[in-house]
């Protein structure tokens, strides 16, 4: 069983959302926006009170009334998990819907399910005494039912639930209150389920170094630690300490308490007959005893406790202890989920670090059959994988009469697939996001607005010239992603926009293509030169093609040679960028050349060289250039 939606209503920042969750679901957007209040609420949704308690300061400023509500749907259902659901999750049901209000102070389960409804009038009622009373009227209303004798609240919650195991055929589809299936104080059938795991980022590894039952250590040590062979011979060390005492307290307290005992019973007989008085030592009976378990870390020759060690080896522990839960797992609790909530999971850690942990979920996620769902909330692109973009959840947020609404954003290949239908082939959507966009488009996720362009030389002269400018694009929200080739542009800028990120394409028209590539053959034999022709010919007719198809989806006029042109969707070169700077930022080239000259610069097309040329050349850049920083920035201001 596994977590396919939430729904989340007035608690705190999130108004309303509509979540859904994969295997893993990384959550990221501006701080604020309200990544981890999702992670929170389901904090608070699985591990209730004792997570964290709810007041009037958790709901929404827009509430409407006094009402926190957590919505999960779940699928994946094993066998194990309908059983255990009973009419919560019928045979032909795919999915199970449960959810927990906060109102008025009073906190309650619900689930969506199949119940007899004559059975909910009883199950409504609030206190022990109405049910039985309930209960007994319906029995006496209803005879044939057949329902036997209860006195007691739980006997006639089972009396219920018995039956409609025996009669599905007459049950419907109801709300059902968590009275009757679930309950609190640790007795939840989710916590048999799905152990729900959350690290918030304040999370000090010595609060959760303790062996108890709801830290990350005791969690670890009930599953890899069989303590009952243990504490059975403990347990026998304890009764024959415990014989020896009332041997010794025999022996030593007897007699005289024996004389003491004939003494008061004389003195009672003069006031009453047929009574006597028996003092006896009253020996303690000792507690169970259970083992526990403390950690340490030894630092050479010191041994210190967890508290003293500095934040990154705390967190560092943080995740071991994570890792090692999800590992070390019983098969008794193969069919129970483990899903770990995560927020700011590279708090604390090195680059290096950051992307093992990174790895490490991964690699939990995909090799547990389905046993470990992840999700996070992040500010770093090291735990985001572009091929992944489905597992991406962005959260932006905006102000609706002055209160804060959250918005999540989030794209699935099938979305992609329909949007892209007239110019992108759907197997090419399918092989492309996953071998072909470059890796830096998980940095264009955390952007406000981004420059997409074909190659690493195209973002090193826009990037130069903002330089030049004064203009610090990351500072504003931009980023400059180099996607690898024109035809990814279309994809990437599907994926992004689908997200929430505005985009500005920078592609080359390709116009003189043709011409350069028979130029460079021209000292071949006339033969060669046909046979290179045609390839040539091939090249520059899929440049045309991706032209027009480009131009169409940014809904522009589109042809196979677009002129240059800076416009608020996208910047074109008519040819390419090189021709472009030579013809109308001379200085530019001239600066390539004494960089390469001085021995501080590359002949070859070199980032470096680039960049450096466009933020020290003599003239400044040409209007165009100029155009598209200024469209750009303006993206990232709306």
């Amino acid at each position: 069983m596994r977590i396919k939606r939430v729904h989340v209503e007035n608690f705190r920042c999130l108004k309303k959302v509509d979540i859904a969750f994969d295997r893993i679901t990384c959550f990221v957007g501006p701080t604020g926006a309200g990544k981890s209040t999702v992670l929170r609420a389901l904090d608070w949704f699985f591990n209730g009170e004792r997570s964290v308690a709810l007041g009037d300061e958790d709901l929404h400023s827009a509430a409407d009334g006094r009402r926190i509500t957590v919505e999960v749907e779940f699928d994946a259902l094993t066998p194990r998990d309908r059983e255990s659901l009973g009419s919560y999750a019928p045979p032909d049901a795919e999915t199970v819907i449960i959810w927990r209000t906060w109102e008025d102070g009073e906190d309650r389960i619900t689930g969506k399910g199949l119940a007899y409804p004559p059975f909910e009038a009883v199950r409504e009622q609030p206190k022990a005494m109405a049910k039985r009373t309930a209960y007994r009227e319906l029995r006496e209303q209803r005879p044939d039912l057949g329902l036997p004798a209860a006195g007691s609240e739980e006997a006639v919650l089972e009396a219920l639930r018995l039956w409609e195991l025996d009669h599905r055929d007459q049950l419907s589809e109801t709300e059902i209150p968590g009275t009757h299936f679930f309950g609190f104080a640790g007795q939840s059938k989710l916590a048999e389920l799905i152990d729900f795991v959350f690290v918030s980022a304040d999370l000090r590894a010595h609060e959760e170094a303790d062996d108890q039952k709801t830290s990350t250590v005791g969690r670890i040590l009930d599953h890899a630690v069989d303590r009952t062979v243990a504490s059975k011979q403990l347990d026998g060390v304890e009764e024959a300490a415990h014989r020896q005492r009332q041997e010794i307290h025999a022996r030593v307290y007897g007699p005289v308490l024996d004389g003491i005992s004939r003494q008061l019973s004389r003195e009672v007989a003069q006031f009453t007959t047929g009574r006597q008085v028996l003092v006896s030592p009253v020996v303690q009976a000792p507690r169970p005893a259970r083992t526990t378990f403390r950690i340490s870390i030894r630092d050479g020759a010191a041994e210190t406790s967890v508290h003293r060690q500095g934040h990154g080896f705390q967190r560092a522990l943080i995740i071991a202890a994570l890792k090692l839960l999800a590992e070390r797992r019983r098969p008794q609790d193969g069919e129970r989920t483990l899903c770990l909530a995560v927020e700011e999971p590279e708090l604390f850690q090195h680059p290096a670090q950051a992307r093992t942990f990174a790895e490490v979920l991964r690699r939990l996620a995909a090799s547990s059959g389905g046993g470990v769902q992840v999700m996070y909330a992040t500010h770093s692109f090291v735990f985001v994988d572009h091929r992944s973009y489905h597992e991406i959840r962005r959260l932006g947020q905006d102000f609706v009469d002055g209160h804060p609404v959250t918005r999540v954003r989030s794209v699935t290949e099938a979305d992609l697939c329909r949007l892209l239908d007239l110019y992108v082939k759907a197997d090419d959507v399918r092989r492309r996001t996953g071998s072909t966009c470059t890796g830096t488009l998980a940095e264009a996720f955390f952007a406000k607005a981004a420059v997409l362009v074909e190659g690493d030389t195209d973002a090193a002269v826009v990037t130069g010239c903002a330089e030049r400018q004064g203009a610090n694009l990351g500072a504003e929200g931009i980023s400059v992603i180099d996607v690898n080739g024109k035809g990814n542009l279309i994809l990437c800028h599907a994926i992004l926009t689908a997200l929430g990120v505005r985009c500005h394409v920078v592609f080359d028209g390709d116009e003189g293509l043709l011409e350069r590539k028979l130029e460079s053959v021209r000292h071949l034999p006339e033969e060669e030169q046909r046979q290179k022709r045609k390839k040539f010919e091939e090249e520059a007719d899929r440049e045309a093609r991706k032209n027009t198809a480009l131009l169409g989806y940014l809904r522009r006029p589109s042809g196979p040679w677009p002129e240059t042109a800076a416009e608020p969707t996208h910047t074109v070169f008519g040819d390419n960028l090189e021709v472009y700077l030579g013809g109308e930022w001379p200085s530019w080239e001239q600066r390539r050349r004494e960089l390469v000259a001085l021995g501080d610069g590359f002949t070859h097309k070199n980032t470096a060289t680039y960049r450096e040329a466009a933020r020290t050349a003599e003239a400044g850049p040409p209007l165009l250039l100029l155009t598209l920083l200024e469209n750009v920035r303006a993206l990232a201001r709306d």
